[in-house]
């Protein structure tokens, strides 16, 4: 699985002989300006459409007809459209991109000549950025239930003191590495996956993405994996790369909520066995409490509170049926 082979030989003729990875779904509005910055960098591309409607097939077809396309006829989620990608790359870099992300001029460059320099690196990624300039988070610290409890269900629940007092040490530290500009490149835990680069010897190892994860947390749960095969995950803040953010997770961020906390569980499941139980409930808590305030917001003639209450209604019922094996039940919409 994952390797190089003749009959992939098609995708590995480019300036750089890696190929670029691109998952889309119903993000067409922002797919020319990706794939063109792949192209001009010398990747070949490989997209794999999650059953969009809004046009996207044809757009790859009429204007980019030397971009490798395949249409799924349901959203099989991002991990296992990654996979599909990847028994058509015959290089040794995949880069795994979003549709949304642009590289700058060199970032493919420098990611590509980076894995193949340096054999103790494995995955390898850029300073991203929004379409304003300001900086992303892309260098994270892999997720405890403390950071959990108080970066993802916080808010205005926890007072902001005792956030910061959680989020200290490395998490800060790596934090900072990212709004500090341009440095030398430093070993991080995990890299945001709207643009990384990876050996594709090292995916066929690990047996590709987990497919398990139907969107977030498909990123932290590859670099894990990746540091225990003895390998490094590398974080390159002097090259960049602009990521909008959200494009393929739809108009209502209600709808993409319980696939978060899903995931969540499966890392924990996986990863973080000892303290599953804590945030199996902590999460429980956590609907009850927005499905009471959702409750009081579809009072309003115009909120939010039905899309709110379906979400957290979803939410609860993920994790009252999660398994210690991982299974779930599935998020509807």
């Amino acid at each position: 699985m994952f390797t190089e082979s003749a009959a992939a030989a098609r995708v590995a003729d480019t300036d750089l002989g890696a190929t670029a990875v691109v998952v889309t779904y119903n993000s067409a509005a922002y797919l020319a300006d990706c794939i063109n910055a792949l192209q001009d960098s010398g990747l070949a591309v490989r997209v794999v459409d999650n059953a969009s409607t809004d046009g996207t097939p044809a757009l790859i077809a009429s204007r980019f007809p030397d971009v490798l396309l395949t249409v799924n006829d349901i959203n099989v989620g991002f991990a296992a459209a990654v996979n599909q990608a990847l028994t058509d790359v015959g290089t040794d870099v995949a880069l795994l991109v979003n549709p949304d992300c642009v590289l700058a001029p060199g970032t493919a460059d420098a990611l590509v000549r980076t894995l193949r320099e340096r054999p103790e690196v494995g995955v390898v990624g850029p300073r991203l950025v929004g379409a304003d300039g300001t900086v992303r988070g892309s260098a994270n610290t892999f997720e405890s239930f403390l950071s959990v409890v108080a970066g993802k269900f916080g808010g205005r629940l926890l007072p902001i003191r005792l956030r910061r007092l959680v989020c200290v040490g490395r998490r800060r530290r790596t934090y900072a590495l990212c709004l500090q500009g341009p440095s030398a490149p430093v070993s991080v835990d995990w890299l945001c996956g709207a643009c990384l680069a990876v050996r594709t010897s090292l995916l066929g190892k690990l047996g590709g993405l987990d497919p398990g994860y139907f969107m977030y947390y498909e990123d932290e749960d590859l670099c894990l994996r990746v540091w225990r095969t003895g390998s490094r995950v590398l974080y390159l803040p002097a090259v960049e790369a602009m990521h909008v953010g959200g494009a393929s997770s739809g108009d209502n961020p209600w709808s993409v909520l319980p696939y978060l906390y899903q995931s969540m569980l499966r890392f924990f499941v996986l990863h973080r066995r000892r303290t599953y139980p804590l945030l199996r409930g902590a999460i429980l808590i956590r609907a009850v409490l927005g499905m009471s305030a959702a409750a009081f917001r579809s009072l309003r003639p115009s909120g939010d509170g039905r899309a709110r209450a379906h979400a957290w209604t979803q939410i609860a019922r993920i994790a009252l049926t999660t398994q210690s094996s991982g299974r779930e039940t599935a998020c509807t919409s």
